[in-house]
């Protein structure tokens, strides 16, 4: 299995029992208006928010970084064949 893989998957596991462990109600108040719901909810809003911020950021960066190798020329080609030798 890939680190990255291993890594997201720990990550979600204990995000897991993060939200598992905090199932009281809680008030968030939004402006002027107080919202009730389990906090487990609410952290799992935003973690998913914040999930999708991070996929949103890396997908720009992606297409700024096709962007701009599109821009640059190409390298000139190395020569082709083993390194020569110096002269004494």
């Amino acid at each position: 299995m890939k680190t990255k893989t291993v890594v997201i998957l720990v990550l979600v596991a204990l995000v897991a029992i993060l939200l598992l462990q905090n199932s009281g109600l809680t008030e968030l108040k939004i402006f002027f208006w107080p919202v009730y719901a389990p906090l487990f909810v609410l952290l799992l809003v935003v973690f998913l928010l914040g999930a999708l911020v991070g996929h949103l950021t890396a997908h720009r960066d992606r297409k700024k970084e096709l962007k701009t190798a599109e821009e640059k020329p190409p390298h000139p080609a190395a020569p082709a064949g083993p390194p020569a030798k110096p002269h004494p």
